[in-house]
């Protein structure tokens, strides 16, 4: 029987995390699932729903800045209303 031994590489995956190829791939996703909510949108008076892209603090305890993070949300009380009647975000994201 071979005995295989990994060792995780810290570092590395955190330059993965906070890499320009991570931010990329995140900023795709979370505009594709503001586009598609705003689609959904049932309230034409609504200013729909924003994305935003940001680093998150998980990693600042190793002395880095965080993973990228995605956020779409209700730009006004319209929006947030149109979700809880219709899920308009909540079925983009699915």
């Amino acid at each position: 029987m071979t005995s295989i031994k990994l060792t995780f590489n810290s570092e590395g995956f955190r330059e993965i995390l906070v890499g320009d190829g991570v931010k990329g791939l995140v900023e795709n996703v979370t505009e594709n699932i503001a586009s598609r909510a705003n689609a959904n949108l049932g309230d034409p008076g609504s200013e729909g729903y924003t994305a935003e892209v940001f680093q998150g603090s998980m990693m600042q305890k190793y002395g880095h800045g965080g993973r990228w993070i995605g956020r779409v949300a209700a730009a006004d009380a319209r929006a947030s209303a149109d979700e809880s009647e219709t899920k308009s975000l909540s079925r983009a994201v699915l």
